[in-house]
């Protein structure tokens, strides 16, 4: 159960924060949702407070600065065809575990390089970024943007 303030991520839409719980009926059933608002964005969620929901509370610091630190040494296989990885990125961020993310985004980031990205890749790579962005904001007490810009130096010191 999670209480009203708490930080949370929610696979596929980012990291945000509990704003209350709300009472709707849908179908003829009343049920209570957790009203919540993603960080940088402008998007609100209701799930269901005793449905099978997947938040999760924010990383910490520390856990932060492991994913930072993760995010530099993977190793990207860059020989995967469109399909196959498409599927595989769509499956790591349903799952969402930070480290999942960090690898969908720094794989689509080092694809954007040379020769680019194809459209629902770029997609991808945006929801990604969005969704990793978003709680690593938090936990380190950052903007978006200066977590954007650390990622991007790291993609960059990769290439050269």
């Amino acid at each position: 159960m999670f209480n009203v303030g708490d930080r949370v991520v929610y696979p596929m839409h980012g990291a945000g924060f509990i704003e209350g719980t709300v009472k709707q009926t849908i179908g003829g059933q009343q049920k209570e949702y957790y009203d919540i608002r993603i960080h940088g964005g402008n998007i609100r969620l209701k799930l269901p407070v005793d449905g099978p929901v997947r938040l999760r509370n924010v990383m910490d610091r520390d856990q932060a600065q492991h994913v930072l630190e993760y995010f530099r040494a993977l190793e990207i296989d860059m020989s995967a065809p469109w399909g196959k990885r498409y599927k595989e990125n769509m499956e790591r961020l349903k799952v969402g575990t930070p480290e999942d993310v960090a690898g969908v985004v720094k794989a689509l980031m080092l694809r954007d390089k040379n020769p680019g990205l194809s459209t629902g890749d770029r997609q991808v790579m945006v929801t990604a970024k969005n969704i990793l962005c978003s709680e690593l904001s938090l936990a380190l007490d950052l903007e978006v943007k200066e977590v954007q810009n650390k990622l991007q130096d790291a993609v960059n010191e990769m290439i050269g």
